[in-house]
């Protein structure tokens, strides 16, 4: 993330819970060095998320837990193998021959 995403993520977070009220400086200094080492849209995810479950600010802790489980799903996804596969029947006629040999070897 560059530094003008992490400003543009702070802003989205301040407006989402800090309305009316001015935030630390040294808060959102901690959180700017914190929001550079991540991905930005996975991190703009991850705010609309919290800004569904917590009324609050979260801590820079429960926003890295949550982006690590984000993270952790999407790397763990399968995604199919992309390959020509045999027709319905050829499929139906080869289980039979495989079963026919399955049974001959008993």
């Amino acid at each position: 993330m560059t530094e003008d995403d992490a400003d543009e993520l702070l802003l989205l977070m301040s407006q989402l819970w800090f309305a009316g009220t001015l935030i630390p400086d040294g808060t959102l200094q901690l959180w700017h060095k914190s929001l550079l080492a991540l991905e930005k849209d996975l991190a703009a995810e991850c705010v609309q998320d919290l800004a569904k479950e917590k009324a609050f600010w979260p801590a820079i802790s429960e926003f890295r837990l949550h982006y690590s489980a984000r993270v952790r799903r999407i790397q763990s996804e399968i995604k199919p193998i992309e390959r020509e596969y045999l027709p319905r029947e050829k499929n139906v006629e080869r289980l039979r021959e495989l079963r026919k040999s399955l049974r001959a070897n008993r």
